[in-house]
């Protein structure tokens, strides 16, 4: 399911809905990116691998979840504006 344009979260109710979905994206995110640094540690002392293992794991996710993230901060500044122009 795609995000919302950015020109249709003018209402209160949408950008919260959106920044909702984007912050459980990111606990999912965050979930996974865990699992597979487990895993890539098993894995680096089980089949004797260097230690870049895990950095190539954080570049991977970096490149992978990049996107999601900025939308995730993009919504968050979105909704901190609409609030303080409603106080």
């Amino acid at each position: 399911m795609a995000a919302p344009h950015p020109d249709d979260l003018t209402d209160l109710a949408a950008l919260e809905k959106a920044y909702r979905k984007a912050l459980f994206t990111i606990l999912g995110h965050g979930l996974f990116f865990l699992a597979c640094c487990v895993v890539a540690v098993l894995a680096r002392r089980m089949l004797k691998m260097p230690p870049a293992l895990l950095t190539v794991v954080f570049a991977v996710a970096l490149i992978l979840f990049g996107g999601d993230f900025i939308r995730f901060l993009s919504y968050r500044r979105k909704l901190r504006r609409r609030r303080e122009s409603l106080a």
